[in-house]
């Protein structure tokens, strides 16, 4: 209730009455912890929009406006000043300059828009994610399975979420974070990326960009994950490549067998 708008001692005072009705000031009072000094304030401010009625005088006691009745005017109430801001900001004829690389502090943040941007995908999700945060995302995630996306995760720990093409190693989160730092990198739709450290620890920084150039490095590192996964275990991830590359795996393996055809090596310098 906070987060629509109400104050603390007012949703206390709503909930209370919720539970308990008809009641005096004296007695709401009481049972939710809002002062006896600011009781009836609050009471006064919930009446006067309509959220508790008054049904006695002597002594005046109260009753709260029905949940479904509070939440429908609060959706036409939230509906209007919607179509006001909107009418507000429409006379505005400036167009905003976007940055070409968007910084994301925070981790709970971080997370809220990563599950915006799976959400919003439309054709691919390629992720490259630890546990702990690919289990925080299983609802987008679910949902982009339940569209039938193309979803390909990559992981070095275990997958809580089994949705789409899965690579994992399987190891624990504890055993890995006393090498490495949590990362992720998101791609959607091959437009947008969302990468970088994913800390539960400090104000970290990720970044959410378009920029052509840094989607294509982010998705040649989850394309190169998973390579060395299939050669390490010796498994075929040619058809899953293939489409994350749009074909042009194929296209750089036949350029190759050609090099190879001509009898061309490789050039190898480790510097001695």
């Amino acid at each position: 209730m906070q987060e629509m708008g109400f104050t603390a001692y007012e949703a206390k005072t709503y909930v209370t009455l919720l539970q308990h009705n008809p009641a005096t000031g004296y007695e709401i009072s009481a049972k939710s912890e809002v002062p006896r000094s600011a009781i009836y304030d609050v009471l006064k401010r919930l009446e006067s929009t309509g959220i508790v009625n008054a049904v006695h005088a002597k002594p005046r006691r109260y009753i709260p406006l029905p949940p479904e009745q509070l939440l429908t005017m609060l959706q036409e109430k939230f509906r209007n000043n919607i179509d006001s801001l909107r009418a507000g900001l429409d006379e505005f004829d400036t167009e905003p300059e976007y940055s070409d690389l968007w910084h994301i502090q925070g981790y709970d943040n971080m997370l809220r828009k990563a599950g915006e941007l799976i959400q919003s995908a439309e054709r691919e999700v390629y992720l490259s994610v630890w546990a702990t945060e690919q289990q925080r995302l299983k609802e987008a995630l679910s949902d982009a399975g339940r569209r039938e996306l193309e979803l390909v995760t990559f992981s070095f720990t275990t997958v809580p979420v089994q949705v789409g093409t899965i690579f994992s190693y399987g190891l624990a989160e504890e055993e890995l974070e006393k090498i490495w730092s949590r990362k992720i990198v998101l791609i959607v739709d091959k437009e947008e990326v969302l990468m970088g450290e994913a800390s539960r620890q400090g104000a970290k920084s990720v970044v959410w960009t378009h920029n052509p150039a840094i989607v294509t490095i982010a998705l040649n590192h989850i394309v190169l994950d998973i390579t060395l996964f299939a050669q390490r275990y010796e498994i075929s991830v040619d058809e899953t490549l293939n489409r994350m590359m749009n074909g042009g795996g194929k296209e750089l393996d036949q350029l190759l067998a050609e090099k190879d055809a001509r009898g061309e090596t490789p050039v190898v310098n480790n510097g001695s």
